[in-house]
C-alpha cells in the first residue's frame, strides 16, 4: 500500500499485497475484519469507510453523515468534510483520483467512461459549491490505473472523446488500435479545472504491465480482486 501524508490528510492507494478489497462483494462483517485487518487501520485507528456502487458515470456524491459501511446510492465519486471519516474508490485498471484541501477530500473513480465526462471537473466543482474551496486550494494524487502502453480502445471510443473535446485527441496514439493516456488526460483535465500542476501528484505505475503488483481486470480477463483506495481528513 503506498500512503500519502500531508498535514492532516492521509491517503492511500492499495495493491495486490494489500489483498483484495472489494468491500462491496463482502457481508459487512467480512468487510470489517478485512478492514480492520490493514496495517494502516491499526497504525491511525481508522473508522471503516464510505463508498458507493460505482456506474461509470459522473456523478460525485456529498457524504454528509456518518454512514456505517455503505453508503448508498450510484455515484463514482465521493466527496466529505466530516473527519475521521475515509472515502474510498475500487479500482483493477481504471484510475483512482484523491483529492483535497484543507476542510474536505473527495475520492474519484475515472474510468474512460468517467473521463470522457470529465468526472475530475466535477469534483472540483463540488469542492466549490459544496465546501466553497477554489480550484487554486486543491491538491490531487493520482493512483495506479492501466497504462497508455497497455490500453488498447476502439475507433468508437477514440471518436467519443474528440467529440466531446478535440484536444482530448492528444491523448491518444494509434498502433494497431487506439491507445488511451487516461492518466495524462485527467491529469489536463484537473489543471484546466483550475489545478496548479504543482499540487498533483502521479503515483505512475501500469496495472496492466505489473504482473503480481496490481489487480487488473484486462490482464485477468475477469475480476480476480479489487483495489481500494481512500483519502481521510483526521482530527
Amino acid at each position: 500500500m503506498k500512503i500519502f501524508k500531508d498535514e492532516k490528510i492521509l491517503a492511500a492507494f492499495s495493491d495486490a499485497e494489500d489483498g483484495d478489497l472489494a468491500f462491496y462483494n463482502m457481508d459487512a462483517a467480512m468487510a470489517k475484519v478485512v478492514w480492520n485487518g490493514l496495517p494502516v487501520v491499526k497504525e491511525y485507528g481508522l473508522p471503516l469507510p464510505t463508498f458507493a456502487h460505482q456506474v461509470h458515470q459522473d456523478r460525485v456524491m456529498p457524504v454528509l453523515a456518518a454512514a456505517s459501511l455503505l453508503q448508498a446510492g450510484e455515484a463514482d465519486g465521493l466527496i466529505s468534510g466530516l473527519a475521521d471519516r475515509p472515502v474510498g474508490v475500487f479500482s483493477a485498471d481504471c484510475l483512482p483520483l484523491l483529492i483535497y484541501s484543507e476542510n474536505a477530500v473527495a475520492a474519484v473513480h475515472a474510468g474512460w467512461r468517467s473521463t470522457c465526462m470529465n468526472i475530475g471537473l466535477r469534483a472540483v466543482e463540488a469542492f466549490s459549491r459544496e465546501y466553497g474551496v477554489g480550484a487554486g486550494d486543491l491538491k490531487a494524487l493520482i493512483g495506479p490505473c492501466i497504462g497508455q502502453c497497455c490500453l488498447e480502445m476502439g475507433e468508437e471510443v477514440y471518436q467519443q472523446f474528440v467529440e466531446t473535446d478535440p484536444g482530448w485527441g492528444d491523448f491518444f496514439k494509434r498502433r494497431v488500435k487506439w491507445h488511451l493516456d487516461l492518466r495524462g488526460l485527467n491529469r489536463r483535465q484537473l489543471e484546466s479545472a483550475g489545478l496548479k500542476s504543482g499540487n498533483i501528484i502521479d503515483h505512475d505505475e501500469c496495472t496492466f504491465c505489473k504482473n503480481g503488483g496490481y489487480f487488473s481486470f484486462r490482464r485477468q480477463r475477469q475480476r480476480n480482486g479489487s483495489m481500494f483506495s481512500f483519502i481521510v481528513r483526521r482530527t
